[in-house]
């Protein structure tokens, strides 16, 4: 894999990816190790800069913050400044040299030359394919990239900015009480983390959803930010090249934006707008695409759902629609002329389940975010009973469930106890560093995956646990109406055993029953 192929423009972009990649390295690596706490005064930028000089420009910028914020990077910036400064003279060969130089001497993660997981085009007409088999090599070996393998990687991010498609195979969500494991952790970044972190670990990708979303908002107010919403869709392109067909990935879309804030008059410019982006997640090989229901009555939300299902290109058996729900946000159910404002939690979750229902989406979300940032978790906000008859309402009616916000380590199990499909769990809770007084991120924590996933396993063998995955079974076999009398009598007694939260002696009787 060489630059050969490349215009010289192009191959000094490609080797300023390489030094913004270091510079970012070595700044992930100071806050990692500094005393005191994290301190971020910008969010992240929305402008990334298109021509080589805007690109040099914006790589001089982040080298004086570097060396402002960590005096003790000053030598590290000073030097990068300066071959810098040689890129437009210097051949691209002796500048990728030089930086993977640097790399390996501030960072090393660049292996010896000795490893050769890049494979000949000859073998892989496709380069994209070629590089997402590398990586797979690379987490499963464990082992860091060389020189070359660190290069075709970088080219392969190149091409896609560039627009190449991305044709590789996806891992849908599992059906619920079949996967191998019940609960499964929306590992949640804007994808940088994903990257760098997520994917590189075999065992950081069992029973988790590799989630793409932009969380940051600072300590802004829910109605004027959202508390999540869509990330950068080349960072999706990357997350899926790296991930391939080893997990599922799924991406937040967002809320509906209505111009003139009349809902008629801007629904075809919303649903066309929102269904080529949800089009677009599903052609990367995107397994679900979340969007949530806000700013919308009951009637509204059941017709804008309708419409964009109608509207988006996607495989129906194996990409799913989400609809988010927030359990903090009222809903003025007006259908069939009614006018009846809905404002409970409980309340909200289960109308969700109904529009969902009737709105022909794939899965419901409930999310307990507010104007407090971090968010209170939203397993803080239900009850347990409340929270099993909402997944247990949604499972038996043929959805899947999702419940987000807030999320840290001690909540993991009240969610596994409830037998729902999905967590979502990151940002500055717990996978990322966060400014408490501006609330923006720092850098993302993969080594808390171990712990995430460790607790989730703990708690998925417990017998409230176990009791929850089976009866998320039962309720999805009776709504594909597969389940016989005494089956459905079992489920009926296990879902009232698990909301009392006395499943031990009913788990017996099952385990000692003689396999049918």
């Amino acid at each position: 894999m060489s630059m050969m192929r490349w215009n010289e423009d192009e191959a000094r972009r490609l080797v300023l990816g390489q030094l913004v990649s270091l510079v970012e390295g070595v700044r992930t690596l100071a806050i990692r190790t500094q005393q005191g706490k994290f301190r971020k005064h910008e969010p992240i930028s929305v402008f990334r800069p298109q021509t080589l000089q805007e690109l040099m420009g914006q790589v001089e910028v982040e080298l004086e913050k570097l060396a402002t914020e960590h005096d003790q990077l000053r030598d590290f910036a000073n030097a990068m400044r300066a071959l810098l400064h040689r890129l437009p003279v210097t051949s691209p060969r002796e500048m990728y040299d030089a930086v993977m130089d640097a790399s390996e001497q501030w960072l090393g993660d660049v292996a010896d030359e000795d490893a050769d997981g890049l494979r000949s085009d000859s073998q892989h007409p496709s380069q994209l394919e070629e590089v997402s088999l590398l990586i797979d090599d690379l987490r499963r070996e464990r082992r860091k990239p060389t020189r070359r393998e660190k290069l075709a990687i970088h080219m392969a991010h190149e091409e896609l900015a560039n627009g190449a498609r991305l044709q590789l195979p996806y891992k849908p969500l599992p059906i619920p009480g079949f996967g191998d494991t019940q609960t499964n952790m929306s590992v949640t970044d804007p994808g940088e983390g994903h990257i760098a972190g997520t994917t590189t670990r075999e065992e950081w990708m069992r029973g988790v959803l590799v989630h793409v979303e932009h969380l940051e908002r600072g300590h802004q107010d829910r109605e004027s930010v959202e508390s999540y919403r869509i990330p950068r869709i080349l960072n999706v392109a990357k997350v899926r090249l790296h991930v391939a067909g080893r997990a599922p990935v799924t991406s937040f879309i967002g809320r509906p934006m209505f111009d003139s804030g009349k809902f008629h008059l801007d629904l075809w410019k919303t649903v066309q707008t929102m269904a080529g982006t949800c089009t677009a997640m599903f052609q990367l090989g995107v397994a679900e695409c979340k969007v949530a229901m806000e700013r919308m009555t009951a009637s509204q939300i059941l017709e804008f759902m309708r419409s964009l299902r109608s509207n988006i290109l996607r495989d129906t058996r194996t990409q799913l629609l989400s609809a988010a729900f927030n359990l903090n946000t009222p809903i003025l159910d007006d259908r069939d002329g009614g006018s009846r404002l809905v404002t409970g939690r409980k309340e909200i979750g289960l109308l969700g389940i109904e529009l969902v229902k009737m709105g022909g989406f794939d899965k419901v979300t409930w999310d307990g975010s507010a104007d407090t940032y971090p968010s209170v978790p939203v397993m803080e906000q239900l009850t347990h009973a409340e929270a099993l008859e909402l997944v247990h309402r949604a499972h038996e009616r043929g959805l899947r469930t999702y419940f987000s916000a807030g999320f840290r380590f001690p909540h993991i199990p009240l969610a596994v106890y409830t037998g729902v499909d999905g967590v979502g769990i990151g940002g500055a809770q717990i996978l990322r560093y966060m400014d408490s007084r501006t609330g923006y991120h720092g850098p993302f924590q993969p080594e808390n995956i171990s712990r995430i996933l460790a607790i989730r396993d703990e708690a998925a063998r417990s017998p409230l646990g176990r009791a929850a995955a089976l009866l998320a079974r039962l309720d999805w076999l009776s709504s594909q109406r597969r389940l016989d009398d005494r089956q459905e009598q079992l489920r009926i007694e296990l879902y009232e055993a698990l909301s009392r939260q006395q499943v031990d002696g009913l788990l017996r009787d099952i385990d000692a029953q003689p396999a049918a």
